[in-house]
């Protein structure tokens, strides 16, 4: 009689098991699990597996959602770039969706990365990457079935350069674009991070292409020369420049500006905040080719002794 009771209890046990919610689990750590959810709560979730019962605990969780739920996106497009919001996914995810938009940005001098903004070859990098130079050539590599391939652009515009705030914004020629196929970025729509958040990186430091780095925010609000920067220990080093900060969801939250090759776990990046600022406000850092440096003149404010005939006229102060 106990054989016959457990064998009538069984096909209820599986029945129960069978109607629970599939779902799936991805870990901080970029793995993932799929398997009816058998309990939820503030600790954790308990997940059938089959043979055996797993409990995973919420530290360890960065998203749980339906294996078919899409990501949520929470798209602003504007004339040249995206803002938006996107779902959590982890990062070897993110890196296969985002990294063909990050690009190498070499002029005769060096080189650094950047990353495409639109589908018609705008794209960002630091201001300090193509200083001095009108001569500018943008790297890109292409998926295929076989594996990437590279293509060199060698018609490049600069269009805008904000050298305070260390961007500059350029667009390559678009017959060169003919049939490529353009994967580009999306800013953050409301980049708000926390110390500890984690962040990534992907660029070309010291000409290794493609390298991807993570860490975390070590600090929203580091001053340097009046200025605002993220500080974070994600590895940063000399061919990094201009590349994309992007947050655990995808999102671009800055832009990589400076690392110190002999501080390890120090280096800063611009809020996207002030890129967002200076793609709106453009028309008022627009790139002159005619004066490559962009030099300003200033005259120095008027005193009162500069009424005094026997002065001197001012000399014109050049930034």
């Amino acid at each position: 009689m106990r054989r016959l009771a457990l064998l009538i209890l069984l096909p209820v046990l599986t029945h129960d098991i069978g109607a629970a919610e599939t779902v799936t689990v991805t870990l901080k750590d970029g793995a993932r699990i799929t398997a009816p959810l058998l309990r939820r709560n503030d600790d954790g979730v308990v997940l059938d597996l089959g043979n055996d019962v797993v409990t995973i605990g919420t530290q360890r969780i960065l998203d749980i959602r339906k294996p078919d739920q899409a990501a949520e996106v929470d798209r602003q497009s504007h004339d040249i770039f995206t803002l938006g919001r996107l779902d959590e996914t982890p990062v070897p995810e993110l890196v296969k969706r985002f990294g063909d938009a990050v690009v190498v940005v070499k002029t005769p001098a060096g080189l650094g990365s950047g990353f495409l903004i639109s589908d018609e070859g705008h794209l960002i990098t630091n201001y300090h990457v193509i200083e001095r130079s009108v001569r500018v050539f943008v790297t890109m590599f292409q998926r295929h079935k076989q594996g990437y391939e590279k293509r060199q652009f060698k018609r490049v515009k600069i269009l805008a350069i904000h050298r305070l705030r260390d961007i500059a914004l350029l667009q390559i020629d678009k017959d060169e674009l003919k049939d490529v196929e353009i994967a580009h970025v999306m800013i953050a729509r409301e980049p708000r991070l926390n110390v500890g958040d984690m962040v990534f990186t992907i660029g070309n430091p010291l000409g290794l292409e493609r390298s991807v780095t993570q860490g975390i925010v070590s600090s929203t609000t580091r001053t340097l020369g009046h200025l605002r920067f993220i500080q974070t220990d994600t590895s940063i080093n000399p061919g990094n420049s201009g590349g994309p900060l992007f947050n655990s969801r995808g999102e671009v939250v800055g832009i990589v500006c400076a690392g110190f090759v002999f501080f390890d776990g120090l280096a800063f990046g611009i809020p996207s905040s002030d890129l967002i600022d200076f793609l709106l406000n453009r028309e008022a850092y627009l790139f002159d080719p005619t004066q490559p440096q962009n030099g300003v003149t200033y005259l120095p404010p008027p005193y009162k002794d500069d009424a005094d005939p026997n002065r001197k006229p001012a000399e014109a102060v050049k930034e």
